[in-house]
């Protein structure tokens, strides 16, 4: 299996809609020639300290994507938006 992998730490965000949720942004740079699904998606593996899951980026602006980050994410390695998350991404 041919996955590519690579490292990101940036701001935890929030999104403000009516169910609020976190993610934090990767740039455009560490996904260059992966191909994408529908709506520009990317599915991948992505583990924040001790918890793994499957997710999938999605397309935000043109220079970056975001990683939505699950609540139990969140919840389980005690993140607060703001503070700095790094991130280690698979692409599946």
């Amino acid at each position: 299996m041919n996955m590519k992998k690579f490292t990101v730490t940036d701001d935890l965000e929030m999104f403000q809609m009516v169910s609020p949720w976190k993610y934090i942004s990767i740039p455009f740079e560490n996904i260059t020639g992966v191909k994408t699904g529908g709506w520009g998606s990317i599915p991948v593996y992505a583990t924040i300290g001790k918890t793994k899951w499957k997710t999938s980026m999605f397309p935000m602006k043109k220079e970056k994507y975001f990683l939505p980050i699950k609540k139990a994410v969140c919840k389980s390695e005690r993140l607060t938006v703001g503070e700095k998350v790094t991130v280690v991404i698979e692409i599946i």
